[in-house]
């Protein structure tokens, strides 16, 4: 008898055995993917930030050419948003 549940026992487990692996697998597969997220959220994190330095220097530089063609205008523009900047604050 005993000999008979052993036997089950062993077959039931070289049945199961190619189930946990195929399990154990996708898991190893799953945390290797996990693992890799950080570092993708990384680098498009930082060609975000690139293309945002870029956005801003441009815009940088246009107000300044901007300023330099027309000060006059650009002097006339920043009284303007001050004072609605100062009565929005109030």
């Amino acid at each position: 008898m005993n000999a008979t549940m052993r036997a089950t026992a062993e077959n039931a487990a070289a049945k199961a055995k190619p189930a946990l692996e195929r399990v154990t697998t996708m898991a190893h597969d799953a945390i290797d993917r996990a693992a890799s997220m950080p570092s993708q959220a990384k680098d498009w994190i930082g060609a975000q930030s690139d293309q945002m330095s870029a956005i801003q220097k441009k815009l940088v530089n246009d107000a300044s050419s901007y300023v330099s063609a027309n000060p006059l205008k650009a002097i006339g523009i920043a009284v303007v948003a001050a004072l609605l900047v100062g009565r929005l604050m109030k």
